[in-house]
Parts: structure tokens; C-alpha cells; sequence
């Protein structure tokens, strides 16, 4: 009988705060503690009694982290404390499980020779997701340096952004998604990255239709500038003119930067004909489950997005979704037929599409709960990744002789 591997996983924040980052680890996480010996050290000051309660089979460890804008503050200090909790484990791979480029890079430099390594990219590092890309990375930097960035990010991007080229070409990252997958074939045809196979992280509810709608529309995001909130007043009243009638709207997630603080407040206080928002904020599982259950249709006019969460949660109770026509839509939804999209910041069709799927919703609901069974099975999703680990140690270990 074979051992067990040795998996080390790194996050930012809580596993228990259920981030974006962490739902693929999360949803497979009861199957890949029977089926390896893992570790997850969590980047925080915070200790994670909820998930140290639930993952009896996973042992937990936690190191705070300090940013300034986009560096880590005191990065040679961290790294030697992580390397500390790594050769507390003895791991046979340490994956990174977001795109915190100083870790990346850091890691890389400090592991090479000793432990396999691994960092998990959910979007492409300095760019995002960009609406129309070129072929050249570079010229796709400049683009984004000479627009109205924080100068934060700025002076960031333009210390640290031709370390991609060789990064890429390391064997080192992994693309979460198609959309990433995209993206890096399309900048760079050559390069030598890592696929995880494309898996929705959460079971579909087949009791999606108990609960009579109490919401007409439903939106939920970490909000920030490019995630759609800027668009949903004027959609939202072409929708209410439509239909002829005032709408209810739910809300859910919490507003990461002024911009977005400041259009969040104006839609919960509008007062007017067209629409009435109720905002739940950061909701817990349950919160969230009952929202979805008692909603019409999920608009998600994000422009900012590869493969989200959150669509993926309003497909997991029946929601029909709408979307603006993205390359995250093309490379994930585009055979999806209770997901419409719609041209980009065409307000008009946008609301003209919302209005007919929330009017077939009962006839579409089943398409959704289709593709969230066909493309998530925790039980498949932690088999495929402790496939891609094996893979990803032999080739350090082949390269290693």
C-alpha cells in the first residue's frame, strides 16, 4: 500500500471565512484528509477554531500578514517563519493558494532544490481579467499602468511585472480556471503552467423552488470597482420601467473600496419608484442559502471575473443568471442555457434579458442545477487534485536527479 503524500497548503485568512481562493480546498477537503496527510497554514493572526473543529483529520497553523498596498510588509521575516512551519510538516509539495506575487517569488527562491512548490492563480497576476487582451503581456501592462490606478498598485506592477515571463515558464503555476487557462496561453503560447481540471465547488439543491420568490433579483459580490455594482441603479430602473411595477432587489457581500462603498450606499437608500433594495451584507451559509432559495434571477453585470463564485451558488439553487458577453462567460458558460449575456454595457439588453429569464425561470431552473451536478462532485474534485499533485512532485522529483 502506498503512503500518503504530504500536502501543505498556504492561505490568506481564515479557511473559515470562506473566501473565493479557498472554495476549491475547502468543497474537497473532507476527501483529500482521508486520502493524504494535509497541513493548511493560514496567513492570519487569527486561529481557526471553526475549521479546526470541522477538519478533525487536517491540522491547521496560522502566521500573521501585514500588506502595504500589494507588498508584504517585512517579507524576508515571513518567509523565514514560514519555512519554519514547512519543515514542521515535511511536506511532499506546498501549494500556494492565491496569486500573492511576494510569496510566489519568495517561495520559489526559498524552496528551489528542497520541496516541491506550487502557487494556484484565480487570475491573471498584475492584469486581472482583461476585456479584450492583445497578444503581448507587455504591451497589456502598460495599458493598465497608464490608466487611473492607486499609485500603490502602479509602482507595484511596474517593479515586479517582467519577473512574469520567467515565472511562467518555471512549472510553478496553476491555472484555477479556463479563463486563466486563457489568458496565459494567449500571452504566453510557450509557456509551461499547470491546469486544474475545471470544477464547479458546490452541490446543487434540488429543492430550489420550496420557497415562493420573495426577492424578483439577486446580486452578491466582494464589491469593488469592475464587479458590476456600478452598473446595477441604471439596470436596475430599465428593468422596473419594463416590467411596469416596482422591483425587490437582495444584496449580498460587502463593498471593498470607496468607489464601491459609496455606490453600494446610494442603491440601499434609494428612495424611489423603480426598485428597493434589502442588503444582507457578509452572509454566513444559511443566510446566503435562504436568500438564493427566495430570489428570481441572479444579474451579475461583473466585468472583473474568470470563473466566480458566485455565479456558481445562484446556479446551485436553480437562478437563471444574467451576463455581460465576457471571455470568463465564453470560456465557462457559453453552453449554460439558463445564462444569458448580453453585449457589454448594453443597459437596455442587459435589463431586456433579466426580464425574460426571471419570466421563464420556473422552466429554467433545471438547466442550472444540471450544470452545477455535472461539473461538481467533491469527491472527483479532491481525486483530480491529488492527481495534479502527484504530477507536479514527480516532475520536481525527476528534475531534482
Amino acid at each position: 500500500m502506498s503512503m500518503k503524500r504530504k500536502l501543505l497548503f498556504i492561505n490568506l485568512g481564515k479557511l473559515s471565512n470562506n473566501s473565493g481562493h479557498t472554495s476549491r480546498l475547502r468543497y474537497g477537503l473532507e476527501v483529500l484528509g482521508k486520502n493524504a496527510d494535509v497541513s493548511i497554514l493560514s496567513l492570519t493572526g487569527e486561529v481557526d477554531q471553526i475549521s479546526i473543529e470541522r477538519y478533525s483529520k487536517v491540522q491547521f497553523y496560522n502566521l500573521p500578514i501585514e500588506f502595504r498596498g500589494w507588498s508584504v510588509v517585512d517579507l524576508d521575516h515571513l518567509l523565514g517563519q514560514i519555512h519554519e512551519k514547512i519543515n514542521l510538516c515535511n511536506p511532499d509539495i506546498v501549494i500556494l493558494c492565491i496569486e500573492i506575487w511576494d510569496l510566489i517569488v519568495g517561495l520559489q527562491k526559498e524552496l528551489a532544490g528542497k520541496i516541491a512548490f506550487c502557487a494556484v492563480c484565480h487570475a491573471v497576476p498584475f492584469l486581472g481579467s482583461p476585456l479584450h487582451p492583445t497578444k503581448s503581456f507587455e504591451s497589456e501592462v502598460k495599458k493598465v499602468l497608464s490608466e487611473r490606478v492607486a499609485e500603490y498598485r502602479r509602482n507595484y506592477i511596474f517593479e515586479h511585472y517582467k519577473e512574469f515571463p520567467e515565472v511562467i515558464n518555471s512549472n510553478i503555476l496553476i491555472a484555477n480556471n479556463a479563463t486563466v487557462s486563457y489568458y496565459f496561453k494567449n500571452y504566453f503560447p510557450k509557456s509551461t503552467f499547470w491546469e486544474q481540471r475545471p470544477h464547479v465547488t458546490i452541490d446543487s439543491h434540488q429543492d430550489y423552488m420550496i420557497l415562493k420568490s420573495e426577492y424578483d433579483f439577486c446580486y452578491m459580490a466582494r464589491m469593488e470597482k469592475g464587479k458590476g455594482l456600478e452598473y446595477l441603479d441604471q439596470i436596475l430602473i430599465e428593468i422596473s420601467t419594463r416590467l411596469g411595477r416596482k422591483i425587490k432587489v437582495a444584496i449580498m457581500g460587502r463593498a471593498d473600496d470607496k468607489y464601491s462603498k459609496c455606490k453600494l450606499r446610494h442603491l440601499i437608500q434609494a428612495a424611489n419608484e423603480f426598485y428597493s433594495v434589502t442588503f444582507f451584507g457578509w452572509t454566513d451559509d444559511k443566510t446566503k442559502a435562504y436568500v438564493l432559495r427566495k430570489s428570481g434571477c441572479f444579474i451579475y453585470p461583473s466585468i472583473y471575473d474568470n470563473f466566480p463564485t458566485v455565479v456558481n451558488e445562484a446556479l446551485a439553487y436553480g437562478l437563471p443568471v444574467v451576463l455581460w458577453d465576457t471571455i470568463f462567460y465564453r470560456a465557462n458558460y457559453r453552453d449554460v442555457k439558463s445564462i444569458s449575456a448580453t453585449p457589454l454595457f448594453n443597459i437596455k439588453t442587459f435589463a431586456s434579458m433579466a426580464v425574460d429569464l426571471l419570466k421563464r425561470r420556473a422552466k429554467l431552473g433545471h438547466y442550472s442545477l444540471e450544470y452545477v451536478k455535472n461539473n461538481g462532485d467533491s469527491d472527483l474534485v479532491a481525486k483530480d487534485d491529488l492527481k495534479l499533485f502527484e504530477n507536479i512532485i514527480k516532475y520536481y522529483e525527476n528534475i531534482k536527479q
